[in-house]
């Protein structure tokens, strides 16, 4: 679940893109060296760096918030992520390809019963089919070579795979004030880093949060200051709001084996079925 530290770390790697377009290896979009962190500097360690021709973009947290919390607290479904692995069925034989992630489920249904392994930070295709045969083996003959996975007593046979999403729900909502502070060494600078900033910030609406979540960034204001102009320092502040939720979450996995259970309706007197359960 997001919280104002996270926040401020997906403000610095908004940031950071910002600054430097091409990555950090390669020079920033002024030319200038730059540093850009959490909280608020150090003075020893500014006048060091402005002394040294290093920028300095701080992000920091205010004081200024708001309890924006809303009544309704249903779960909601994150979007699923990708799946990688791939099971194919030709004739009596499941090939496993693709790659592994977690979490995620690779079933095998043979003759109408489902096997199903979930799959480990460690597997392979060849070492999911190898626990799939070996789940297999205890209803009819099943072997493995390689990816591959043979069940000869087959007279129906069908793979799925199923990713794992993730459930959330809301249960506080806030709106908190963020500076980020532009700090150099001269005023050239200085506004070289607030126009790339002012122009790259107004185009983000949304933060992308940890827990699958969105942070609506919103701008409230902008300042100069060149208080400490003798002192060899110019900043400009730009002050932005982030609302965003906090949430608890729990998986739900994708069904990829199907139980029915049905009563009743087998006796040729008495064809009412009386239920039928999945």
């Amino acid at each position: 679940m997001p919280d104002c530290s996270a926040v401020e770390s997906v403000l610095v790697s908004v940031v950071t893109r910002i600054v430097y377009p091409n990555g950090t290896g390669a020079a920033s979009a002024t030319g200038d060296k730059c540093k850009v962190f959490r909280g608020w500097p150090v003075p020893s360690g500014l006048d060091a760096d402005l002394k040294a021709g290093f920028v300095n973009i701080s992000v920091f947290p205010l004081d200024p918030e708001q309890n924006l919390t809303r009544y309704s607290t249903e779960w909601r479904e994150l979007p699923v992520p990708n799946i990688t692995l791939a099971m194919t069925v030709a004739g009596k034989t499941v090939t496993v390809g693709g790659s592994a992630s977690c979490p995620l489920n690779a079933a095998v249904i043979v003759n109408n019963q489902g096997f199903v392994h979930p799959l480990q930070a460690t597997d392979t295709p060849t070492s999911v089919a190898t626990a799939l045969a070996a789940m297999i083996s205890s209803l009819t003959a099943a072997t493995s070579v390689g990816p591959v996975i043979t069940i000869p007593g087959a007279t129906s046979l069908a793979a799925r795979v199923g990713a794992v999403g993730r459930l959330v729900r809301e249960i506080k909502r806030q709106k908190k004030s963020f500076v980020i502070t532009v700090w150099c060494g001269s005023p050239r600078v200085r506004d070289a880093f607030g126009r790339i900033l002012d122009a790259g910030l107004s185009d983000v609406t949304f933060l992308s949060l940890c827990d699958g979540t969105d942070g609506r960034l919103r701008y409230e204001r902008t300042h100069v200051d060149d208080a400490s102009q003798k002192s060899g320092l110019y900043r400009r502040d730009f002050f932005y709001s982030v609302e965003y939720g906090t949430t608890v979450a729990q998986n739900a996995a994708e069904a990829v084996v199907e139980t029915i259970n049905i009563a009743g309706g087998l006796d040729p007197d008495a064809p009412t079925l009386k239920s039928i359960s999945f």
